[in-house]
């Protein structure tokens, strides 16, 4: 698959920094910001508990994520994170 056809979407939280998914930029222009934060949600907690990281997938429902940037495919989004 060719680097383009996909858009990386990054944590940017205390603890969490640098975790990130690819998302298919076909899909991608479908998503609205907070599709996006649910995608990343969801891996998050899915990753963690298939890694026996139950503190750190319990802790990610105490982050408040967001995305400031505009969506714009092929350009990394990053998800800002405060811990609530």
């Amino acid at each position: 698959m060719i680097a383009e056809d996909y858009t990386k979407v990054q944590v940017s939280a205390k603890i969490y920094w640098g975790f990130n998914i690819e998302i298919p930029n076909k899909r991608l222009i479908t998503m609205s910001k907070q599709n996006i934060i649910d995608e990343m949600i969801s891996f998050m907690k899915t990753f963690f508990a298939i890694h026996n990281l139950e503190e750190l997938k319990e802790g990610v429902d105490n982050l408040n994520l967001h995305i400031h940037q505009e969506i714009v495919p092929g350009q990394t989004i990053y998800v800002c994170g405060t811990h609530s």
